[in-house]
């Protein structure tokens, strides 16, 4: 029986060659900004908190920002890993607690056309976060990637998650499957979530063209942290 696999995954430093909304603010933000993010990163602010506070301290227009995303570069293995997944007929969804800025800027300049939902920088005589898909309760993320998959995952799908941050970690838990590295491979560790460690998405597609020649189910429990 054919596996019916739907894919989620993280866009800043998973996608994207390197953090864009980290590298925004550290190029264009005032000296503050690492103790924000640290506050963050702790858990004791939520991205919209983090983000209100941080925009004030960008010293950048709206043309500076849009040259300096124009720059951001992908994953080249990247685009052979979508056009497997087109071609093996797996949705593929983009969540991303960054902003739809840049993301939109990204897939526009590599012509990939996939689906993705992330924050909203606004430019009213300065900077500001708009957040569409909060979760009401919860709050601690802009985007409740959890929420978006339980929403998105069709019947019959197995839900895989692909990602390396602190905002990964609560669709991490829900997922089948889990692709970590950085930060997500040591939360995944401290919370004793399984996952396949990867590099890039040439790993990815490996490890997952080995389970449908072996028509392997017993992926799940296996923690790969090579």
């Amino acid at each position: 029986m054919a596996k019916k696999w739907m894919f989620f995954l993280d866009f800043d430093g998973t996608i994207s060659r390197e953090d864009v909304c980290f590298n925004m603010v550290k190029k264009f933000a005032r000296e503050g900004w690492e103790a924000i993010n640290r506050l963050w990163e702790e858990g004791q602010l939520s991205t919209a908190e983090c983000a209100e506070l941080t925009l004030e301290l960008l010293e950048a227009g709206p043309e500076e920002l849009e040259a300096f995303f124009k720059n951001t570069e992908i994953d080249v293995s990247f685009i052979t890993f979508v056009n497997w997944t087109k071609g093996a007929g797996y949705p593929l969804y983009i969540l991303s607690d960054g902003y739809d800025n840049y993301i939109k800027e990204v897939l526009h300049k590599y012509q990939l056309k996939i689906p993705y939902y992330a924050n909203h920088l606004v430019y009213e005589r300065g900077w500001g976060i708009k957040c569409l898909h909060t979760d009401k309760e919860c709050k601690r993320c802009g985007v409740c990637k959890t929420e978006l998959i339980r929403e998105l995952l069709q019947p019959g799908y197995q839900a895989i998650y692909i990602g390396d941050g602190y905002s990964d970690i609560c669709p991490a838990e829900c997922c089948d499957m889990v692709f970590a590295k950085d930060q997500l491979a040591r939360l995944c560790r401290e919370k004793e979530i399984p996952f396949y460690h990867y590099r890039d998405f040439t790993d990815i597609q490996i490890i997952l063209q080995n389970l449908l020649t072996n028509n392997n189910n017993t992926w799940k429990g296996i923690q790969n942290d090579q």
